[in-house]
């Protein structure tokens, strides 16, 4: 068999709005507002870059089913690009795009297939060999029911075969159920690689045959999708393995980071550790723009402070000032504060009341961790334990005695003790 290589794609949602942002600077917002189609462009000058031999773009192409023809132009514009470069693309429309939503009356190059309501294969010659079908559908409306895409199954003489289908494999709280599969159904039709969109982050769920993957989304849209967003750029060598490798393609980078202010002393120390956070933010964000919300917790000698009217709002806006003029620019998109009143667990250890006895007993427990693995040996020997639990390193433990003191003292400690 040949060998060959393509790109895979989903959940573009070209002309998505952005969200959860209140204050945004003029520069980044016109960022944003290109941000999916700029994302899209970058998967085209990938695709020309490797010189792959095809595209798959597995369903949510548009945000909306009321597409905006801004978003229908872009698309178009970049498969054209990649038909003029020989490089033909396969295109299934997902729940967010369904074949019913509004479609302007485009001329699409020969080279673009765009798949039906009914389950078609269609097969693709490289160098005068029949190596690849690839078999795909699109949703006709947004609401379908459990049997939509049913049959997909291994035929024709063709060595590599592809599903491309947007659906759910297994349960995933962050997304809607569409089309659910199970991995046992998917390996059952016997294809080679499943092209799969829906999840928004990049998942592999099988490595070898099949190769099952989600590639994610191409660009983050607000805090719920953080960290790189690509595509997966796959090699298929002449025996059939498959190595699909994640390329990030976003231009805006979203982030989360949490800050304890436990050994925080003064104003200047919190403005000194966010600030060296959005760098650390910046430095991870591979020369992208990136957007952060900072979480600060614990007990600290700052609680106090940072509950004070307009603290949090004045840290922020000196974020903003100064994260905007690096480069490449942070923007401070919130920071929440769940700290809580400083205690000194020393003195709170000596006290004769009932919070007083429970930190002796940890603060007892911890100078001999030994006892803690004893206490717990029973469960962790148990041969019905064994099959889901490994028994934890006294590093573990001690690492979680300290987490538990400190839901003890959030519990039995009120804010009257400030």
């Amino acid at each position: 068999m040949k060998s060959f290589s393509f790109i895979h794609t989903a959940d573009l949602h070209l002309d998505s709005p952005f969200s959860g942002l209140r204050q945004v600077d003029g520069e980044i917002a016109n960022l944003l507002k290109d941000a999916t189609f700029r994302a899209f462009d970058n998967v085209v000058e990938l695709a020309l870059k490797n010189k792959v031999d095809f595209l798959l773009v597995a369903g949510d192409v548009y945000d909306a089913a009321d597409r905006s023809l801004r978003a229908q132009l872009k698309f178009a514009d970049g498969l054209k690009k990649l038909a003029v470069a020989g490089i033909r693309s396969f295109v299934c429309h997902g729940n967010h795009d369904p074949l019913d939503g509004w479609i302007a009356s485009l001329q699409w190059p020969e080279e673009v297939h765009i798949f039906g309501p009914e389950l078609e294969s269609v097969p693709v010659a490289l160098g005068g060999e029949a190596v690849v079908l690839i078999h795909g559908i699109s949703y006709p409306h947004s609401q379908i029911d459990d049997s939509f895409g049913r049959g997909f199954k291994r035929q024709g003489s063709q060595p590599f075969q592809i599903g491309l289908f947007h659906c759910s494999v297994g349960s995933d709280p962050a997304h809607e159920t569409y089309a659910p599969r199970t991995l046992r159904e998917l390996v059952a039709a016997n294809l080679d690689y499943w092209a799969l969109g829906h999840v928004h982050a990049n998942r592999v769920l099988m490595d070898r045959h099949p190769f099952v993957g989600y590639p994610g989304t191409t660009q983050g849209r607000h805090i719920r999708e953080p960290g790189p967003r690509g595509c997966l750029v796959v090699q298929v060598d002449g025996q059939g393995a498959v190595n699909a490798r994640f390329e990030p393609v976003d231009c805006v980078r979203w982030s989360s980071s949490e800050l304890p202010i436990d050994d925080l002393e003064t104003e200047g120390d919190l403005i000194e550790a966010l600030e060296r956070t959005c760098d650390e933010i910046g430095d991870e964000a591979q020369g992208r723009p990136a957007i952060v919300r900072i979480s600060l917790r614990g007990r600290g000698v700052l609680h106090s402070m940072l509950r004070r009217p307009q603290v949090v709002e004045d840290l922020t806006e000196r974020l903003r000032e100064t994260g905007l003029k690096s480069a490449p620019p942070v923007m401070v998109e919130q920071i929440q504060v769940q700290t809580n009143t400083h205690i000194p667990l020393v003195v709170r250890r000596k006290s004769a009341d009932f919070l007083g006895e429970v930190l002796r007993l940890i603060e007892n427990t911890r100078e001999r961790p030994t006892r803690l693995q004893e206490m717990i040996s029973e469960l962790y020997n148990d041969r019905r334990g064994r099959r889901f639990l490994e028994t934890p390193a006294e590093r573990e433990l001690l690492e979680l005695l300290n987490e538990v003191e400190s839901m003890c003292v959030d519990e039995l400690v009120t804010e009257e003790t400030e």
